[in-house]
């Protein structure tokens, strides 16, 4: 019986430090591509190389590729920055509006570049021609689509 009890408690023991390693597997130093304009709370952000940083509060700077430096999936800063953000299994697939994009209206349709169709399903208006779409996937979530660096409620299809 004690054999036992030695074998769970090191079987136990085991997974507690592989779950505490699993959480530090994120911990490091990431990249932000292109221009930052600061953490918008909700907001998400490619980082290079794969990955998705999400902001949870609002911090307006400006840094131009910023380091992300993480203890594991926790950001502790953005360049020099102390932000509240968190990094997220995921991808982005970059594609444009197939023509003119004037917003959305509920139910209206915009044809992408590499063949998916987005539908809204909110309104907002603003204009644009051929604008970048990013389309964000994160594990466990619904894709997010951002049209010109503005997110859009909508649903995707093929």
């Amino acid at each position: 019986m004690k054999r036992l009890t030695h074998i769970q408690c090191g079987v136990f023991s085991l997974l507690l430090c592989l779950g505490i390693g699993l959480d530090k597997v994120h911990a490091g130093t990431y990249q932000i591509s292109g221009a930052f304009n600061g953490c918008d709370h909700g907001k998400l952000y490619p980082i290079m190389g794969g990955g998705v940083l999400e902001c949870k509060e609002y911090n307006y700077f400006y840094e131009y590729s910023p380091e992300v430096r993480s203890d594991g999936r926790e950001v502790i800063t953005i360049g020099d920055e102390k932000v509240d953000a968190y990094l997220h299994n995921g991808s982005v697939i970059t594609t444009q509006v197939a023509d003119e994009f004037e917003g959305c209206d509920f139910d209206k349709r915009y044809e992408l570049l590499n063949g998916l169709i987005f539908v809204c399903s909110t309104y907002s208006y603003s204009y644009s021609y051929m604008p970048e779409v990013k389309i964000i996937l994160v594990e466990g979530w619904s894709p997010v689509v951002y049209i010109d660096g503005e997110k859009y409620d909508g649903t995707l299809y093929r």
